[in-house]
């Protein structure tokens, strides 16, 4: 499973979410069937939600389907997980969002989350 950690600063004041620091994730997460977690980011929205996108490849000839996980874990808050089931055709690769619903008093409290995807 791959963990990123991003930090981040709400400024109520000016009704925005600041991002100070991260990194992507990017690795060679290969699940049976030949499909690969190539890259993992996650984004703060004005409203202090979180939007996980995650690049994935098929290395397989045939079009692969899996089921994919993503979970944000806010400090000192709430953890957050969402699923859905994902289809990559043989040979290529797509990109694909989770958005979290982040309660109001996690988001403006926050300074800090992890994210993390994987697929099954």
């Amino acid at each position: 499973m791959e963990r990123d950690r991003r930090s981040v600063l709400g400024s109520v004041a000016m009704g925005t979410v600041a991002l100070l620091a991260g990194c992507s994730g990017s690795g060679d997460s290969l699940i049976g069937g030949g499909l690969t977690i190539d890259d993992t980011s996650a984004e703060t929205t004005a409203f202090g939600n979180v939007v996980l996108t995650v690049a994935i490849s098929n290395t397989g000839g045939s079009s692969k389907t899996s089921t994919l996980f993503g979970q944000i874990d806010v400090s000192d808050g709430d953890t957050y997980t969402k699923n859905r089931e994902i289809t990559v055709a043989g040979e290529d690769s797509n990109t694909y969002e989770l958005e979290f619903d982040i309660d109001f008093s996690d988001s403006l409290s926050a300074s800090e989350y992890e994210y993390s995807a994987h697929l099954e």
